[in-house]
């Protein structure tokens, strides 16, 4: 709606947001964010988690699933869904779109992001370029191990393990195990054989 009315969104903006950062201003933190967030039974946000969260995106949170102290969450640019049983642990950084589905663990500070940079305008900056929104979906029962960093727009099938300090490029199939800069896929689940084959590199 309020696309319609870009100068009362540019004051609402302001009102609501530092005007060249992405955190909300202290009085929406206290006042504001806290009920913005929707919450399944025994699900805890840590109070010093960093939520730069404005309230046209939604942010959503299972039951018993968890955001500890020092992570980062944005929804600026698309909603973040967090599914049940699924523990977000300490310094991890979630920029959606992003979907997150239960029992999902995310090792500490590694990065999550539904967006990217524009730059294909070499006669301006980067950074004034904006960004575009595709979002990323981790599925069911997902290990992602500490210092990785996941890419917009790709999708982590259910029981996948990404090792410690991978950078995911490409989505993922289900029970897999990847590794690496840029990850690859190391192991499958073969339901035939009932155990886990070693993928050849290529």
């Amino acid at each position: 709606m309020l696309n319609k009315y870009p100068q009362l969104k540019k004051v609402l903006h302001y009102l609501l947001v530092h005007p060249y950062s992405s955190r909300p201003r202290l009085w929406a933190r206290i006042f504001l964010i806290p009920f913005v967030i929707k919450k399944g039974k025994g699900a805890i946000v840590r109070r010093k988690a960093r939520l730069d969260i404005i309230p046209s995106k939604k942010i959503s949170l299972g039951e018993r699933s968890i955001i500890e102290d020092y992570c980062i969450i944005n929804n600026g640019m698309g909603d973040i869904t967090i599914g049940d049983f699924t523990h977000v642990t300490s310094r991890v950084k979630l920029v959606g779109p992003v979907k997150l589905g239960n029992y999902v663990t995310i090792g500490s500070g590694a990065q999550i992001t539904g967006l990217t940079h524009n730059y294909l305008d070499v006669t301006r900056p980067i950074a004034k370029q904006g960004v575009t929104p595709n979002q990323t979906v981790v599925e069911d029962d997902v290990w992602i191990g500490g210092n990785s960093c996941i890419n917009q727009g790709i999708t982590i099938g259910t029981h996948c393990i990404i090792a410690s300090g991978s950078v995911v490029t490409k989505s993922v199939p289900p029970y897999s195990v990847v590794g690496g800069n840029p990850a690859r896929i190391l192991k499958q689940y073969d339901f035939e054989r009932k155990e886990w084959i070693k993928v050849p590199k290529k």
